[in-house]
């Protein structure tokens, strides 16, 4: 049996991976530099910009409800989560553009800083702390009682073992009462659609892999690299190697602040002590990944990587629409059905 895989949504996300790396290209300081959309991006511009969050929350609260019912045809009280409280940011909230190099020189990647204001002084944003409301409910069972529940909400996938992610197929109907939900909410409950589509999905993603994997983008890439390295970066193998190191960094950070055993009797100043001493080493990253940063821009914008990502981008999408436009409108239309 095909699995029958949830990836309408991861699908558009991929639509958008190359944007998105473009969008912390070089380019003008006078603007953005995100180049202009592809041919198969435009199929997708209208999706994202039809998109309302309100619509977006009650497409999640459909899908608490529906996992609610599932629950108590099984014989569980689930109570539906609030998913309300969610704070979204957008780059038209930021004070100067991303991708720019005042951006860079401001913000740096955006990763120890913090580009939308959120933290006040070093300190976290006083918001509501968030309560399951079916943690008392689950904490009254036995354990295999709680395993039984579980089972029902998640399913019993275990997902990819280390190594397989890549032979791993996400299956719905393996993921419990919240699988079908999903399901039902995002794909329409239509497995004959999904199945319709998976070829083209496929498809897609092989251009997306085949557009990373394009020599003029390593080459660009090897330039670049070159150039960091005179700025005194070396050892970057690839666009995007400098801001990934930053993320490592900060995992670090993380792990080495909250992988700590403070024992039964912590107190909430002993949590706020690790809290504080994760954000200093976090904030002593930031002159550092400014410099960076700076340096990444002026190397992208130096080697024309982003003219370079611009062409390839677009000559493999517009060979893709060429070869699949009516498969792709109706895909479209599908997917703008299963977003309400």
């Amino acid at each position: 049996m095909r699995t029958t895989t949830s990836r309408s949504f991861l699908t558009l996300t991929g639509a958008g991976l190359v944007l998105a790396l473009a969008a912390c290209s070089g380019g003008s300081s006078e603007s953005s530099s995100a180049p202009e959309p592809g041919p198969l991006d435009v199929y997708f511009e209208d999706l994202y910009a039809d998109w309302d969050s309100d619509e977006g929350q009650a497409q999640m609260m459909r899908v608490e409800e529906i996992a609610a019912e599932c629950m108590a045809e099984q014989g569980f009280e689930y109570i539906p989560q609030d998913t309300s409280g969610g704070v979204s940011f957008s780059s038209d909230d930021l004070d100067v553009e991303w991708g720019t190099a005042e951006f860079a020189e401001q913000y740096g990647y955006g990763i120890t800083t913090d580009p939308w204001g959120t933290v006040d002084e070093g300190e976290p944003v006083d918001e509501e702390e968030w309560v399951d409301p079916n943690a008392e409910y689950v904490e009254a069972m036995s354990p295999s009682e709680q395993d039984a529940y579980y089972a029902a909400l998640y399913g019993t996938d275990p997902g990819p073992a280390e190594g397989e992610e890549e032979e791993w197929e996400y299956d719905w109907e393996l993921a419990g009462c919240q699988g079908l939900a999903q399901h039902e909410v995002y794909e329409g409950g239509d497995s004959a659609d999904s199945e319709r589509f998976a070829a083209l999905e496929d498809e897609m993603s092989r251009m997306w892999e085949a557009t990373e994997a394009d020599p003029r983008l390593a080459e660009a890439g090897a330039e670049w690299g070159s150039c960091m390295a005179d700025a005194g970066y070396p050892g970057l193998a690839a666009v995007g190697d400098a801001e990934e190191a930053f993320y490592e960094e900060i995992n670090a950070i993380q792990e080495e602040a909250y992988g700590q055993d403070l024992g039964e009797d912590a107190t909430a100043e002993d949590w706020e002590a690790l809290d504080k001493a994760a954000r200093e080493a976090q904030s002593e990253l930031t002159p550092r990944e400014i410099e960076t940063a700076v340096a990444d821009f002026e190397c992208r914008d130096k080697v024309g990587y982003t003219e370079v990502l611009t062409e390839v981008n677009h000559e493999h999408q517009q060979a893709f629409v060429d070869a699949h436009k009516a498969d792709l409108e109706a895909y479209v239309e599908h997917v703008r059905e299963s977003m309400g």
